[in-house]
């Protein structure tokens, strides 16, 4: 049994963004994820839906941010990716303060999807609270340069999952992390895309997702050594 609790803050504008706060038991555990989505991938899809059952089976406390970043928000949009950046960052960096504001955790870590890495790398884990804070990165915006670049300046233990065949992959990138940055551990499904899947091939997309859950796992059981 899970025990959600829903909360709000007020952030850019005046606008209220809300969350879902999930303990994995009545008490409140000594660790807590922040989940951030993608701009068009909610909970409810299969790699951010199967990652809550993970974590909570580890007994990890959730934080679920209901961000509103689809591409109907033209104001966000519209500005360039390295100003977009700050904007989320700002924004999520709110709501983690006030949900810690509250709760005492010994243990932060994070996960973001897509759009959702980029408040993690470009400015939670920038702040020295979380230096010993872990992160997965599900899909991350390789190609963006500020992105990157960021992500080359991380010291913590980061969990970095990338399809070869999605449209942000790098292989520059990509071997820059592999040879340089041994606190990244990566996976790289082979033809999997933005999605993980991989075509239609529905064998193929299960396996790959198999295979993200038992590597984030074992990810989550080293640092909660």
């Amino acid at each position: 049994m899970v025990y959600p609790k829903t909360g709000s803050v007020i952030v850019r504008d005046g606008r209220e963004m809300t969350y879902t706060h999930i303990q994995a038991n009545q008490t409140p555990s000594r660790s807590v994820c922040f989940f951030f989505p993608g701009a068009s991938y909610s909970f409810d899809r299969p790699y951010l839906y199967y990652s809550t059952m993970l974590f909570l089976n580890k007994q990890i406390d959730l934080v679920h941010v209901l961000a509103n970043y689809g591409r109907e928000n033209t104001d966000l949009w519209n500005r360039s990716f390295g100003e977009r950046s700050a904007w989320i960052s700002e924004e999520m960096q709110t709501v983690v303060s006030r949900v810690l504001d509250v709760h005492e955790y010994e243990r932060v870590f994070f996960l973001g999807k897509s759009l959702g890495t980029v408040p993690i790398t470009c400015g939670l884990l920038k702040e020295s609270r979380f230096a010993r804070s872990s992160a997965i990165l599900l899909t991350p915006l390789l190609a963006e340069d500020v992105f990157h670049a960021e992500l080359l300046n991380l010291t913590q233990q980061i969990f970095l999952v990338s399809g070869t065949a999605d449209h942000y992959y790098n292989q520059g990138v990509v071997d820059q992390l592999a040879t340089s940055k041994p606190n990244i551990q990566l996976h790289l499904p082979q033809n999997a895309k933005h999605s993980l899947d991989v075509d239609l091939c529905v064998d193929d997309s299960l396996q790959v997702l198999q295979s993200v859950m038992g590597e984030l796992a074992s990810f989550l059981d080293k640092q909660m050594d």
